[in-house]
């Protein structure tokens, strides 16, 4: 019988990142500047939707992967991101998941979490009135969801407030 080497403080965890190009990159960044050396471990990959985001996250020094860009009016370009996506699951296998989100994040995310990792889902702080169509889906699926106007989390279950990132 093959038993599971048990890992110590965080030993081997691998924890992927990823945003969107634009205003959810801006987000994330902004948290990973903030929280540096807070986080019990750093990021060991990003993931993103365009190049012009994949420098920023780039600066960091670990691999950035571009899975491209979609959304529901895009059925051809959600197939391919489809594909990217749980390639990238299956290949970087994530003990955990942060993200601000995002249709192709979003994807990611259930291939990641369909193969074991932990979801943090933290919703677009222009989603001021009610969640991200994403975001509505995720805070199904995510270990944590996290929103970033208190009245939201007022009106809808499964989310948490915890402040705003901008």
């Amino acid at each position: 019988m093959i038993t599971e080497k048990p890992r110590t403080a965080n030993a081997g965890f691998k924890l992927i990142v990823g945003a969107s190009a634009g205003g959810h990159a801006t987000e994330l960044l902004i948290l990973l500047d903030a929280a540096q050396g807070i986080w019990p471990i750093e990021p060991s990959v990003y993931i993103t939707t365009m190049q012009i985001a994949a420098e920023g996250f780039a600066k960091r020094g670990k691999p950035v992967h571009v899975i491209g860009e979609c959304d529901r009016r895009k059925p051809l370009q959600a197939i391919a991101v489809l594909f990217r996506t749980l390639w990238l699951a299956i290949q970087e296998r994530p003990d955990a998941v942060v993200t601000t989100g995002s249709m192709p994040l979003a994807i990611f995310c259930l291939w990641a979490k369909l193969l074991g990792a932990k979801i943090v889902w933290i919703d677009s702080v222009a989603q001021c009135e009610e969640m991200s169509a994403s975001g509505k889906l995720m805070r199904r699926v995510a270990d944590l969801c996290l929103v970033q106007w208190a009245d939201v989390a007022a009106r809808v279950t499964n989310v948490e407030y915890a402040g705003e990132v901008l």
